[in-house]
């Protein structure tokens, strides 16, 4: 369990300090105090204790890991944030900035080593989430970490050195496999520290080459109903992580790298063109190809669409968004229970990151409430009716629920990582 020392507080905004909704009360006290909105040590001591009990299942596999020998050529990968092994060196990092555990650290610099040696090289896949330039960053945020600066610049340089795959026309522009991914990647640099005379150009060009596709990709539709649209796997994707909120997503994550006119004329009719796609139920459909209204999850559906509106308030102080935020994370709530699994893309601790970044927005202690609630689901077993295909991993396993759950703990910084 964390030690004492460096117990973890919810904080709400004072200017948000408002009476709790009376039927929320006798539940709400079971997981806060009330006049502090601190965590009660009750709930404090059940999260700490699952994720001990994480870390101890996963460091098996860490040991596992960095005792296989190294792969034949044929077999060399990208042990990606996603589903490989430089997730769980990001969670370690996690860890150890959370409990001050610098033992961590080292432990999580040996994980992202081993996965920097057995890396092909060869991949094409540039995006943080499951390509290369996302185990580079998480490389340079653990050796700025332990003061290895001279290690952390070329891991740097090794992201850069992508930037012509990330603008080749093959390259698709979406979050999870694509363009937006790699411009993820540099923004991180830069809150990592990142400073070359050169970097904000670099990154301009990658804003527009994912703008410049997605005006070509719409010209190609007649008649044309939206400013922006993105293909992957040959299909119209909408939600977070192959689509086109996940890209707008993105896009605003780089609001200082956009003219007024690509606000205002590209990325706001985007926007708007999403809500009118909206099922009756108010969900938002996977892609273009009549889906049934069936996901509400981060990567496809409301869940990760109520983020990314939310962000959209924040940029353009529109009332409609901040409204169809609150109507996303509304459905979440009622319909965000995956007996599908605990993990972050497809299941309730992704799903979780909805209502911390509505709290976020609005300060109003019913997403805090919401979010325990789903946090609390994660804590009881026997809940998911599939094995991951990778049941280790930061977005299918048991890794992301572990950082969900540390995450948690301080809503007010919580952010679900790579978006």
């Amino acid at each position: 369990m964390y030690p004492k020392k460096y117990k973890y507080t919810f904080m709400m905004p004072r200017c948000h300090k408002t009476l709790f909704p009376t039927p929320l009360e006798s539940s709400f006290i079971a997981i806060y105090v009330l006049e502090t909105l601190r965590v009660t040590d009750s709930f404090e001591h059940k999260i700490n204790e699952f994720v001990e009990a994480h870390m101890f299942i996963i460091d098996q596999e860490v040991q596992l890991f960095l005792k296989k020998p190294k792969p034949i050529q044929d077999e060399h990968t990208v042990e990606s944030i996603y589903s490989g092994m430089a997730g769980i060196a990001l969670l370690y990092n996690f860890y150890a900035n959370k409990t001050q555990n610098k033992n961590k650290t080292v432990e999580a610099k040996h994980i992202i080593e081993k996965c920097l040696s057995i890396l092909d090289e060869n991949s094409d896949s540039v995006t943080y989430l499951t390509g290369k330039s996302g185990i580079f960053v998480t490389a340079t945020e653990i050796y700025r970490d332990l003061g290895d600066i001279k290690n952390a610049k070329k891991m740097i340089e090794k992201v850069v050195d992508l930037l012509p795959l990330a603008l080749n026309q093959k390259m698709p522009d979406v979050l999870l496999y694509g363009r937006a991914g790699y411009l993820y990647s540099l923004l991180l640099l830069k809150k990592l520290g990142w400073e070359d005379p050169d970097r904000d150009k670099l990154i301009r060009k990658v804003v527009t080459s994912i703008f410049n596709n997605g005006i070509q990709t719409c010209d190609r539709d007649k008649p044309r109903r939206t400013s922006l649209m993105y293909k992957c796997h040959n299909k119209k994707y909408l939600g977070a992580a192959q689509g086109l909120s996940g890209v707008i997503h993105c896009l605003l994550l780089a609001k200082s790298y956009l003219t007024k006119n690509e606000l205002d004329d590209l990325i706001k009719p985007a926007l708007d063109y999403l809500l009118t796609l909206r099922y009756k139920s108010g969900n938002l459909p996977v892609s273009l190809c009549n889906d049934p209204d069936r996901l509400v999850q981060w990567c496809h559906g409301a869940a990760g669409v109520a983020q990314t509106y939310a962000l959209a308030y924040k940029v353009f102080l529109d009332e409609k968004y901040l409204n169809a935020a609150v109507q996303y994370a509304d459905i979440v709530w009622k319909r965000g229970l995956l007996t599908k699994g605990y993990g972050l893309c497809h299941g309730v601790s992704g799903n979780s990151y909805t209502f911390m970044s509505l709290f976020q927005l609005t300060g109003k202690t019913k997403y805090l409430y919401r979010a325990a609630r789903f946090v609390d689901w994660c804590l009881t077993t026997g809940r998911q009716n599939r094995i991951p295909d990778n049941p280790y991993s930061m977005f299918e396993g048991v890794s992301g629920v572990t950082y969900a759950l540390m995450d948690a703990q301080d809503p007010i910084a919580a952010n679900l990582p790579g978006f």
